[in-house]
């Protein structure tokens, strides 16, 4: 990778041979990359993106991804050629010091590998693997000391297997870990001559000897959990970049092969066959396959301010809410909306039994409603908007902090006139004068705060009733957003008042088309 800062690098010190112990581990991460751009310039830019590099996903055999969600919402998606998803997003018309939040949640289920694979094994190269023989950036097995080096180690190996791991000890106890920038980041020819560089260098090197002599390998980039030591104590652990390699063999598809682990021995410097075709535990989390061709992040027009990559494991994470209301049962259209809204504390009951699916929503607690949700998706807010307050909203309201931010998002979206102060949009729903907080708010009102939110898509709908709404449009754009379906009779019915049950639905609607899950 081209930017990376740290680097994994396991010492192991030993006097005697480890003992070999077979086991199963298996964990649960949740990686969170975040990132936040901000318009620097005096005066809003006219043309400006970014596109970052979300990665594949089920690409290698010890890791089931579960979920990838992307907030907001990306303009395009986009593949390179080994299936790498990159998310572009179109900031334009970010005002000065406005800042852009975009945030990548993976959660993946990482195993150790233990396959017992035979020495007499050979590799294949077929439509799948023949690109993973060919010379790349970085990774030039095209190159004739590479070729004559791979070829002089592996003489008189029988098996591709074989070869491949005269190359992973010839790899695994010569190169040397430095960081200087004299040898970091440079690739496989660099490394050969000079034997020194980091991570990304023991890698290239090896896939580029295992190309070189026709063993279809590949680069895998992503992260190591890494123990983070005071003295001899481990106090924590830390998500570090990482590359790795695999190698392509018969029967056992993509195995994970490990240089980067210097492991000494009285004092003697021995090959790590442990990592070789071999992980014991569960602590590598593959994002993409390496392209070097293709940046992990392309930006134009704004500055990158903030970057931060972290983890957690999943079973050390509070675990989700479970609902106990007996009052959801006879609806049955709703209960997977209210559960899974209550389980990210978007919505709470009555009590612990009563949700009162049947009951009427105020505007305001809508208003909490639709910002809670918004808040748990890290939904773009301008901290720098103004929030205007009707008259009759009290600023100690409960509800002031919700009320606050939906302001803010609608600020982001589009700023509102200076003498509204981010308060058009919701005077388009309510008018002016007063808000009337506690006032039952109908579907068409629901479907008009969240509008703004959906794609900017139309599409003539059937409904009977909607022709003179002052909502017709925001109805249209949630009904081709698939938000909405309205009544079996061909209504939607805007003026009718909007129940709970009915607010979870299409707030679950909502989680489904417009928060991008992979």
């Amino acid at each position: 990778m081209k930017k990376m800062k740290k680097i994994f690098l396991l010492v192991l010190m030993s006097i005697g041979m480890l003992a070999s112990t077979v086991y199963a581990v298996e964990e649960e991460y949740i990686v969170t990359k975040e990132m936040i751009y901000e318009n620097t310039k005096k005066y809003s830019v006219n043309s400006a993106f970014v596109e970052v590099l979300v990665g594949n996903t089920n690409f290698v055999q010890y890791q089931e991804d579960n979920e990838i969600i992307i907030t907001p919402l990306p303009d395009e998606l986009r593949e390179d050629e080994f299936g790498n998803i990159y998310a572009y997003f179109d900031v334009s018309g970010l005002r000065p010091k406005q800042k852009f939040k975009i945030t990548i949640k993976r959660d993946s289920t990482v195993s150790s590998y233990e396959e017992l694979i035979p020495s007499r094994t050979n590799s294949i190269i077929n439509e799948e693997t023949e690109k993973y023989v060919q010379p790349a950036e970085r990774i030039e097995s095209d190159n004739p000391e590479i070729i004559s080096k791979a070829k002089e180690i592996t003489e008189g190996e029988s098996t591709d297997y074989k070869k491949a791991q005269a190359i992973f000890e010839f790899v695994n106890v010569n190169m040397s870990y430095d960081e200087s920038s004299t040898y970091a980041n440079k690739g496989a020819v660099a490394a050969l001559e000079s034997m020194r560089g980091v991570c990304e260098e023991f890698a290239t090197l090896y896939v580029a000897m295992c190309r070189a002599v026709d063993i279809p390998s590949r680069m895998i980039e992503g992260y190591k959990i890494a123990d983070v030591q005071s003295g001899d104590a481990v106090i924590g652990k830390e998500l570090i970049n990482h590359v790795w390699a695999e190698i392509y063999l018969e029967d056992f598809g993509w195995v994970p092969v490990e240089p980067t682990v210097i492991y000494v021995v009285n004092g003697e410097r021995k090959p790590y066959l442990d990592s070789f075709c071999v992980r014991k535990e569960a602590d590598y989390i593959s994002i993409a396959i390496y392209n070097y061709d293709e940046a992990n992040r392309k930006i134009k027009g704004v500055s990158e301010v903030q970057y931060t990559e972290t983890f957690v494991l999943k079973n050390e994470m509070e675990p989700e809410r479970q609902n106990e209301f007996s009052d959801i049962s006879g609806y049955t259209w709703a209960t997977d909306s209210i559960q899974e809204l209550y389980a990210k504390n978007i919505v709470n009951g009555y009590s612990n039994e009563v949700f009162g699916p049947e009951r009427n929503i105020s505007r305001i607690e809508f208003i909490s409603m639709l910002a809670r949700l918004l808040r748990y998706y890290d939904t773009q807010k301008d901290d720098n908007g103004l929030v205007y307050y009707y008259p009759d909203f009290d600023e100690n309201h409960w509800a002031k902090d919700d009320y606050d931010y939906l302001m803010q998002c609608y600020q982001a979206i589009e700023p509102s006139d200076i003498s509204a102060l981010g308060f058009d949009t919701i005077v388009s729903v309510f008018g002016v004068g007063a808000l009337e907080a506690n006032k039952p708010i109908t579907r068409g009102e629901a479907v008009a705060l969240l509008a703004p939110f959906l794609d900017d898509t139309y599409e003539l709908a059937d409904f009977t009733d909607i022709a003179t709404s002052t909502h017709r449009y925001e109805i249209l754009k949630a009904y081709a957003n698939g938000i909405i379906n309205g009544y079996p009779d061909y209504t939607f019915r805007p003026d009718n008042s909007i129940t709970r049950a009915e607010a979870a639905v299409i707030f679950g609607r909502y989680i489904e088309k417009n928060i991008f899950v992979l």
